[in-house]
């Protein structure tokens, strides 16, 4: 699966972004996205998942509000079937997902 990314301005080069943009600049492999109209985090303050600080320990309410969902695999399978480098999906942060993350789909939902 490839991801390309678009080849228009960048979010970033026009000075700020928040992650829809910078979502928005991904060719989607997975469009699936139905699960977001009843994730935990919907009404939360998107900072929580994507901070300009990408650290462990700034995603850690993030992961806190991912625990208590009842569709994060398949927030977690969006997220790492289209190789979003950024934010907190699924409970995952983007080390964890570049890292584990076709590991962690074929354990946990049983495909790869």
């Amino acid at each position: 699966m490839t991801i390309r990314k678009n080849t228009t301005e960048t979010a970033s080069s026009r000075g700020g972004y928040n992650y829809m943009d910078l979502l928005s600049e991904w060719e989607l492999v997975d469009k699936d996205d139905r699960f977001k109209e009843h994730a935990a985090c919907k009404d939360a303050d998107p900072a929580l998942f994507f901070p300009e600080t990408a650290a462990n320990r700034v995603y850690k309410e993030a992961i806190a509000i991912c625990k208590t969902c009842t569709v994060y695999k398949d927030c977690m399978r969006y997220a790492i079937n289209n190789k979003i480098p950024f934010g907190v999906w699924g409970g995952l942060s983007p080390k964890q997902r570049e890292r584990d993350g076709e590991q962690i789909l074929a354990s946990i939902l049983g495909q790869a």
